[in-house]
């Protein structure tokens, strides 16, 4: 499976229309350019490519009614027939990695399984709140994820009693659900990305994932040319992405407009056919609440020696320029370009002198372009600063310590510190 992976996203380079299939269906965002993965988010698709919830519940749609007939008629057991339609679901989150928002679907598609078994009806918010409460019991870091977060508000919003029918109006409630969780963790939203889910949701849930997931299956006898006829798809949903990136972020006024409307809305009136596309009293508190946290005036502190995020194998190592402290010079930045800015901010630079990424150059030239596009790229000289090799036992005691497999670490007064709940904290033995 390792050597599919890579082999798929090797063929993949060069190729957006492929690179799309494979980081979306095999969970492999590195076969996608930078420049198409923010093209994505900002066109509000970004979900499209991680393998979300979405990916994990259309795969258990498509092998859930085939292998309940199968195992009933194979057996006549029940229990067999349900076993049956949940080990490829299993399959398949092993084979993306287990992300959590992924976890989570499947999580819900065997309790809706075990529901199967024992008669009993569902209920999706009971059911939801106990997947979120297993999967955080099991691995109490997850709290902290962002693609967990959406995934529970997104479905939080589809299995709520009074959640609407339609994609379009399902689209706009998840959007503005999600949110709150935007703004808080990324600082920007993409109201238009309703827009551009209603038409690519359904090219991407009937046309690129079932093909996707035949052509993996038939990847190792055709190779990645299995993939072609979900590449197709997958032009269709970049060039959508391309078109709707171009339109400009809404106001956070007109953010706030909307959630202030919605909730005199919610208060004042009765009609169902109004109240269908007006969000929740939630969301809505959720989004003001939020535009004031992100415009909150933060004390920075002065930029550190260095900084460290990621893990042994693979890390950006950030460090101040030479002509001026507050400037950054960013190598190996393999987060995405829009996270940079709030990034280089929140760790006391007002932009950066330098980004370099030699293995990845298109990596560092969105970064680049992005923080060009925020006014925060400036000239300047930049030191070596410290190699990913130095940095290696201080990410493991880090890993160690928070249990994450990407980390940050930072210089401190006493020597390396390791970011845990919201503050560095010292590593101790670890030089």
């Amino acid at each position: 499976m390792a050597e599919l992976r890579d082999g798929t996203t090797r063929a993949a380079r060069g190729d957006p229309a492929l690179g799309f299939v494979v980081a979306s269906v095999l969970g492999q965002p590195a076969a996608l350019a930078p420049e198409r993965r923010t093209a994505l988010r900002r066109a509000g698709l970004g979900h499209v490519v991680a393998v979300s919830g979405m990916n994990v519940a259309v795969a258990a749609a498509l092998v859930q009614g085939p292998l309940l007939r199968a195992g009933l008629l194979l057996g006549g057991s029940l229990t067999l027939a349900a076993a049956l339609a949940w080990l490829p679901v299993l399959a398949y989150l092993g084979v993306t990695g287990g992300e959590p928002p992924a976890l989570r679907a499947a999580v819900m598609f065997g309790l809706a399984q075990v529901a199967t078994l024992t008669g009993r009806p569902g209920h999706g918010l009971t059911a939801l709140a106990w997947t979120a409460a297993a999967m955080l019991a099991w691995r109490p870091a997850w709290a902290l994820d962002p693609g967990l977060h959406l995934s529970l508000a997104a479905m939080a919003v589809l299995v709520h009693p009074e959640a609407p029918r339609g994609l379009v109006a399902q689209s706009w409630r998840v959007s503005f659900g999600t949110l709150p969780i935007v703004l808080v963790h990324f600082g920007q939203a993409s109201l238009i990305g309703v827009v551009a889910n209603v038409i690519a949701v359904p090219v991407f849930t009937l046309w690129v994932l079932p093909l996707g997931i035949v052509g993996l299956a038939a990847a190792p006898w055709w190779g990645p040319e299995a993939l072609r006829p979900a590449a197709l798809g997958g032009q269709v949903v970049i060039d959508l992405a391309s078109l709707f990136a171009q339109v400009p972020e809404p106001p956070w006024p007109l953010l706030a407009g909307l959630a202030t409307i919605g909730l005199g809305l919610r208060w004042f009136v009765r009609r169902p056919a109004v109240l269908r596309w007006v969000p929740g009293t939630l969301p809505c508190v959720g989004v003001l609440a939020a535009l004031v946290w992100v415009g909150r005036e933060r004390p920075l502190e002065p930029p550190r020696a260095w900084v460290a995020i990621g893990g042994p194998r693979s890390a950006a190592v950030i460090v101040p320029a030479a002509s001026d402290r507050s400037l950054a010079c960013v190598r190996d930045p393999w987060l995405g370009p829009e996270a940079w800015p709030e990034l280089l901010a929140a760790l006391g630079f007002r932009g950066a002198a330098q980004v370099v990424a030699p293995r990845s150059p298109p990596a560092a030239a969105a970064v680049q372009a992005e923080l060009e596009r925020a006014g925060m790229m400036f000239e300047g000289t930049c030191p070596e600063g410290p190699v990913l090799k130095s940095l290696r036992v201080q990410l493991e005691a880090c890993q160690a310590r928070t249990r994450l497999r990407r980390v940050v670490i930072g210089a401190g007064p006493d020597g390396p510190e390791c970011w845990i709940d919201g503050a560095f904290v010292a590593l101790g033995g670890a030089r």
